[in-house]
């Protein structure tokens, strides 16, 4: 006997709207730190911030600012011609113009003639210049670094970086293997529309015990503006029912839905599997997101609306859990999903946990959507459309 328990949610899940701006917010900031990460200007920073933020600039910087004119080998040159000035032979020589072949005067000719060179003048100019270390290399990567370092994309990046921290965290844990925005017009080859069992063993659709609606093989499916439509309607069908008595039996419906699945296409073991869903709250009808397996169990009931309720479990041979989630239904669209690891499965709705329980289901599963009727319905009650915007499937890194 299935144990039927409610589990009643004490704070409120946050607004599709909100979490998906949230969420959007995350993903282009991530953007952005990537742009900015694989950017020139951050690479020839983080290069030039090794070198400034060594001692090796600092010291380069202090080498240039401490070189003296007064230590120099030209000033002591330009000392020595003022010594000579005052030297008789070259006073009457710069008098008179005479003993011009004296070696005093030689050598202050020498020295006069090397202290009035462009490169001497050049290089007292330099050494006598209070601000000639902010012209060396060193001052001139300082200046590069300090320009990129308060630049609007390196200045920004720590706190983007520390605003996505949580949630790269936890992206980085994850690898994507399976998804669909159905952006294609017709539903791509990636899915079935019918159930596994039709499609090896009948070669035709059926609807399972206790349901009203036919399971037509995709006239049910509709894709328009980026969503899927599994649209259940109130008409006449001729098709096979599941008896759990006597096996497929021949039956008049006068209902038709449908369901797709990734049953012969992708199946997956643990893992994150979250998909944006509207499904109607149609009292009498269904509409679920769920994982089967080749057999009838294991089976993970990730979301279903039910008669208007909401209701999500897991099903192995030795557990029945079914729980039912007291949210009301306000939202356009949900975000819902299930986290998958050996010992335990967690819901989510909208990020938020609502769910869990300790269950061990370690088949490979597929990925499925449904709709069907429980009960009789008005005419006005129908058509009604369950809406998928996407799926994705993550596993873990």
């Amino acid at each position: 006997m299935i144990d039927f328990l409610k589990y009643r949610i004490f704070s409120p899940v946050t607004s599709t709207e909100k979490y998906e701006k949230t969420i959007a917010v995350m993903e282009s900031n991530c953007k952005k730190i990537g742009e900015i990460l694989d950017s020139d200007a951050y690479n020839n920073f983080i290069k030039l911030k090794e070198y400034v933020e060594s001692r090796r600039c600092k010291n380069d910087i202090n080498i240039v600012k401490n070189q003296k004119f007064k230590n120099s080998v030209e000033y002591e040159l330009e000392k020595k011609l003022k010594q000579l000035r005052k030297n008789k032979r070259v006073k009457t020589f710069l008098s008179k113009g005479s003993n011009s072949n004296s070696f005093e005067v030689e050598e202050y000719l020498r020295l006069k003639q090397k202290t009035e060179t462009p490169e001497f003048k050049e290089k007292k100019a330099y050494l006598c210049d209070r601000t000639k270390h902010k012209k060396c290399a060193a001052y001139k990567t300082l200046e590069d670094y300090t320009y990129l370092k308060n630049s609007a994309d390196i200045k920004r990046l720590p706190k983007l970086q520390e605003s996505c921290k949580k949630y790269i965290a936890e992206m980085s844990k994850w690898k994507g293997t399976f998804g669909d925005d159905f952006t294609s017009a017709i539903l791509e080859k990636k899915w079935i529309t019918q159930p596994i069992t039709a499609l090896r063993h009948l070669q035709k659709s059926y609807s399972p015990s206790g349901d009203l609606q036919f399971i037509s093989d995709g006239k049910n499916i509709n894709v328009t503006n980026s969503i899927l439509q599994i649209i259940t309607r109130k008409e006449q069908a001729d098709g096979l029912l599941w008896s759990d008595t006597h096996g497929f039996v021949s039956k008049k419906f006068s209902y038709t839905s449908g369901m797709i699945s990734t049953a012969t296409k992708f199946v997956q073991t643990y893992g994150k599997i979250e998909a944006k869903i509207l499904p109607p709250k149609t009292k009498g009808t269904y509409h679920a997101f769920w994982l089967g397996s080749e057999q009838m169990l294991p089976f993970i009931n990730i979301f279903c609306v039910n008669n208007g309720k909401i209701q999500v479990g897991a099903f192995n041979n030795s557990q029945n859990i079914k729980k039912e989630l007291s949210i009301p239904l306000k939202q356009k669209f949900y975000i819902v999903g299930i986290e998958w690891n050996p010992t335990e499965i967690t819901w989510k709705i909208n990020g938020k946990k609502v769910f869990s329980t300790n269950i061990f289901i370690s088949d490979q599963m597929y990925l499925a959507f449904s709709s069907g009727v429980k009960r009789e319905l008005n005419n006005t009650d129908l058509p009604v459309s369950f809406d998928i915007d996407w799926i994705k499937c993550y596993r873990r890194k």
